[in-house]
């Protein structure tokens, strides 16, 4: 069975190949499909599959021939987290039972993005259920009510972690060239780690969240997941653009974001720091690791330093059950002539009436934040935020101080998702045990880009990916 896997083609390669004619978007989607047919029985990553694909695979084969591409990504089929709307035959349910028959009365901002650019949804990728945010450590990562449980296609020891677990795994067993996965606090940094790709949470506003069941708009980005840097940079650019709906992106400085074209730019103008935490126990691996990452990047970058800082608690909870009530009633509010839940506490009794299907794990999270007032201006509620936000600042403190532009990690960690820092991941070993492993890079506010380029560089000397065995 293993000599039908398909070739891992990276996005270049799967356009050059449309353009002279070795294959068509239709011939894309039979071959994704077959290998999703190979590998989902045994990982459970593809939730939903869009009925519309070959149809508009014609289509966008009948445009090319007519009119040309719309751009380098025109008819390559990808796959989209589903907590993210979609307006057609599919269902945005956050892998909620309650959530089954939701069909979007719009698309996401990001979605109207991709057909722009002529790619086709083939369908929803499995998620932890709500993307993590019902109850407190009691449901495993990748489990969710309507499409069951992600499993790791590395080993059944590893945890897939996260909420943007389908995502990752699809990418990770190549189901799909490249997917979109979202993130609160971890939850593109972590599936990716595990499921030994890249990807990068964008700074926060540089990709709009209309149409995305939320967690936290302070704190909520979607983002690109692929097998190689340059891959992630070519997604990430089709995704940028300012929305009415979405002040954060009214906030992006009016600059060209060229990702597609800079990521493999040389860093002799740049400057790295090496950031290790005090009183950390890190396992020789990591430490051999990113001692290989300096070799690397200090000879190529135009300074580098190490640091050592003391590491800090910065539990956000609290916060975030304020703004998760908030945040998804404001949702429900938006498509509430196209569902039949309206209110987290409608959804709290939805899940309760059907609670042998849908409370297998409970619903603590649930609970504990319509417990709190939803009230974004509650002074007790004010004062936590901005606690964490200037703790989460630390590190961009630090690199203003020492004029540092990239800062490369051995963990991930939560300052880049509540500061809204731009954060990258890339393998940084060869997972043939159960111990994946990966470096972090993060940068100041929307200079996603000098992420893409370091990243790059230690990807390039390094290029410790390997694709898992069926």
């Amino acid at each position: 069975m293993s000599s039908l896997l398909l070739k891992e083609y990276s996005l270049k390669e799967l356009a050059n190949g449309l353009d002279e004619g070795l294959w068509s978007s239709v011939d894309l989607v039979n071959m994704y499909l077959k290998q999703i047919d190979i590998w989902n029985p045994k990982v459970n990553a593809f939730g939903e599959y869009n009925r519309d694909a070959f149809e508009i695979a014609k289509a966008l084969d009948d445009e090319r021939l007519k009119k040309g591409k719309r751009s380098v990504l025109h008819g390559i089929p990808i796959v989209i987290k589903d907590n993210i709307n979609t307006f057609d035959k599919m269902h945005t349910s956050a892998s909620s039972y309650a959530l089954k028959d939701f069909n979007a009365p719009n698309d996401a901002f990001i979605v109207r993005k991709l057909r722009e650019a002529g790619m086709i949804i083939l369908g929803k990728a499995n998620l932890s259920e709500f993307a993590y945010f019902m109850t407190f450590g009691e449901m495993p990562s990748g489990y969710g009510s309507r499409h069951g449980q992600v499993n790791s296609p590395y080993s059944e020891n590893i945890d897939p972690l996260g909420s943007s677990t389908g995502s990752a795994v699809m990418v990770a067993t190549n189901m799909i060239p490249v997917s979109i996965g979202t993130e609160t606090n971890g939850s593109l940094m972590a599936p990716a780690m595990r499921n030994s790709i890249v990807s990068i949470k964008p700074t926060l506003g540089l990709v709009s969240r209309t149409g995305i069941i939320p967690i936290s708009h302070l704190q909520d980005t979607a983002g690109p997941m692929a097998r190689t840097v340059e891959d992630c940079a070519i997604l990430f650019e089709s995704l940028l653009g300012k929305d009415l709906e979405d002040n954060e992106t009214l906030n992006v400085p009016n600059k060209e974001y060229n990702f597609s074209k800079t990521y493999s730019d040389d860093i002799s103008n740049l400057s790295v720091g090496f950031l290790s935490f005090k009183d950390v126990k890190y396992h020789e691996e990591e430490i051999n690791i990113f001692e290989e990452a300096k070799s690397i990047i200090k000879p190529l970058a135009n300074k580098t330093m190490d640091l050592e800082i003391e590491e800090q608690e910065m539990p956000n909870f609290k916060s975030l059950m304020v703004e998760f009530k908030y945040d998804l009633n404001k949702y429900f509010e938006s498509v509430k002539d196209s569902i039949n839940i309206h209110s987290l506490k409608e959804l709290i009794e939805f899940n309760e009436a059907n609670k042998d299907i849908c409370l297998k794990y409970g619903q603590s999270m649930f609970l504990k934040s319509e417990a709190t007032s939803g009230d974004l201006l509650d002074p007790e509620y004010l004062e936590i935020r901005k606690d964490l936000v200037f703790k989460a600042n630390e590190l961009n403190r630090i690199m203003d101080a020492n004029n540092l532009d990239v800062l490369v990690l051995k963990r991930r960690t939560s300052h880049a998702p509540i500061a809204g820092n731009p954060v990258m991941t890339v393998p940084a070993k060869s997972l043939t045990d159960d111990f994946p492993r990966s470096l972090f890079f993060v940068a100041k506010n929307f200079e996603d880009e000098k992420c893409l380029r370091v990243a790059y560089q230690y990807e390039k000397y390094t290029n410790k990916r390997i694709s898992p065995q069926f």
